[in-house]
């Protein structure tokens, strides 16, 4: 790792080392090649020295020598250990100089850095490199880099993304993306299990950006916190109360409903979540958040034992969203699996499985529901059309898990 980052820094560095950088940079380069032996107090020192180049780069985000001070961070960051702060760093190189010709050695410094983070994430984080901020200005590149660091969400990174964001707001102190990254760092704060942190930020847009345009978002947002986090269902009640009445004509509203009808529904008030989800799905109509208040009402019906309501409510949401193969396949799966659970109806189970099909033939499951259509044509007697949706299944996907399995059944009423 240490390897490759040299050579990054002798890609950017003219001879002799660093002549035409800040003076800063070269007495950081100085001490650094006065140790090296990776002891205890060499690992020290590296963290050092990578704080004072980290400040330098908060300090000068415009100058023309702050990829090498980040590739200095990022190898000074690894020289300690401290391999979630280097990581940031190299992010901070691609998304400030995406028409640089290293991505290939970039990639390779991120992927050994996740080796001593999270393997299971090293993935997720290669994908992150692919954003391309190129003609961007360095305040949307940092911008950019920030939303994208809060969705990826890499193990060990909270502080120093969390760095990254009081650096936009102290170089970028009238920013008109204030409002929206303020927010954007109180979701960050909530990922990371900061409950109130992310209370107070979503608190600022509401009471010190007079002009923002997400007032009743971020009051709807800190209720949030109250319900799901917090689990101080008093103080969220009373914060949905104000967005209702204070901002009755938003885009919020809708969302208020269900997230009502959700902290009903965890208190076992299953009436009044039902009455939140029929109101959450009257405002919200097709949007996005109206598809989790349908599949919120349906969870309900069936918590009340009333499983053909639930079931059609599932159709109902499916139909509604079509056009989404993920929510129209998922809707109908619930309901699937209703009808087989609680209704002990193969005819209705064979009905959503079959529409899953009809709408969406090589769905991502499409291996499962083939295999579970043609087990309950099974159960309903209907051997000749089991023996061919198992065929259909060990054709179209032969190598898939559930192809042996339909094999071994095939071969049962083949007998």
């Amino acid at each position: 790792m240490k390897k490759i980052l040299l050579v990054l820094l002798a890609a950017v560095c003219c001879a002799p080392a660093y002549a035409a950088q800040d003076e800063a940079l070269n007495f950081y380069q100085r001490q650094a090649l006065m140790r090296g032996d990776g002891s205890r107090a060499d690992r020290a020192f590296a963290s050092a020295l990578a704080r004072e180049t980290k400040l330098w780069a908060a300090q000068h985000p415009q100058n023309d020598e702050l990829k090498t001070a980040l590739l200095m961070q990022a190898d000074y960051n690894l020289r300690a250990g401290n391999d979630a702060e280097a990581l940031v760093a190299l992010y901070q190189v691609r998304f400030y100089f995406p028409s640089a010709q290293d991505l290939t050695l970039l990639s390779s410094s991120v992927e050994q850095a996740m080796e001593s983070i999270n393997r299971g994430q090293k993935g997720q984080a290669l994908k992150l490199l692919a954003v391309n901020t190129e003609g961007m200005t360095r305040e949307q590149q940092q911008a950019v880099l920030l939303e994208t660091l809060v969705k990826g969400n890499l193990k060990g990174t909270y502080e120093p993304v969390n760095d990254l964001f009081d650096a936009f707001f102290l170089s970028y102190p009238n920013s008109k993306l204030t409002d929206k990254l303020t927010l954007l760092q109180g979701d960050w704060h909530r990922q990371n299990g900061n409950y109130n942190a992310a209370v107070l930020a979503y608190k600022k847009v509401n009471e010190l950006l007079p002009d923002t345009p997400y007032k009743a978002a971020s009051l709807r947002m800190t209720a949030d916190v109250y319900a799901g986090d917090l689990e101080d269902y008093e103080t969220a009640a009373a914060l949905y109360a104000q967005v209702l009445k204070q901002y009755p004509d938003s885009n919020e509203t809708g969302v208020v409903y269900k997230h009502l009808a959700v902290m009903e529904e965890n208190r076992k008030d299953y009436a009044a979540a039902m009455g939140w989800y029929d109101k959450a799905i009257a405002a919200l109509g097709q949007r996005p958040a109206a598809y989790e208040a349908w599949t919120g009402k349906a969870d309900v019906l069936q918590k009340n034992k009333d499983y053909q309501a639930a079931y059609n409510t599932l159709l109902q949401a499916a139909e509604l969203f079509k056009e989404d193969e993920s929510k129209y396949v998922s809707a109908l799966e619930q309901a699937a699996e209703l009808a087989q659970r609680r209704l002990k109806n193969p005819s209705l189970r064979a009905g959503a499985l079959e529409k899953v099909l009809l709408a969406y033939p090589a769905a991502q499951s499409a291996p499962r529901v083939l295999y579970d259509l043609g087990y309950t044509y099974e159960q309903m007697g209907k051997n000749a059309q089991a023996e061919e949706t198992y065929k259909r299944l060990i054709i179209n996907y032969p190598t898939d898990k559930y192809a042996s399995r339909a094999q071994s059944r095939l071969s049962r009423l083949e007998k």
